[in-house]
């Protein structure tokens, strides 16, 4: 099984673009950003906290919805699969290596609100599925 499940904030705006596909058709794609953080106890008893930075990308009508609902600073919750993608750079010397990186192609997203009131935590944050 292939699912992944991220609860972040946007780190930068999202990036449409237009594809045309090989039907000659074409496609939307929204690349974007989501900063992950997990908090820890160190060994002498204080707490930390480590962010990680998550490339993204959706396609279709999603990538329109997210281009347009979301935005740099945002709290969302993103359901998706872990994708690699491969290609070969072409060094000045002519010698051709091989790069991939990793990404969560999004298939579900929610823009988490927030209210001001003093419910819990769990409360206060309602996800928009």
């Amino acid at each position: 099984m292939n699912l992944v499940l991220l609860k972040g904030n946007l780190a930068r705006d999202p990036e449409l673009r237009t594809i045309n596909t090989a039907n000659g058709k074409s496609t939307s794609v929204v690349n974007f950003t989501v900063a992950v953080s997990r908090e820890y106890t160190k060994a002498d008893g204080k707490t930390d906290q480590v962010t990680t930075f998550v490339p993204c990308e959706a396609w279709d009508t999603g990538a329109e919805n997210i281009n347009s609902s979301f935005s740099k600073g945002d709290l969302v919750m993103l359901e998706g699969s872990l994708r690699k993608d491969s290609w070969e750079k072409e060094l000045e010397s002519g010698e051709k290596i091989k790069q991939s990186t990793m990404k969560i192609r999004v298939s579900n997203f929610a823009k988490i609100t927030r209210t001001a009131s003093k419910k819990s935590k769990a409360e206060k944050e309602s996800l928009a599925f």
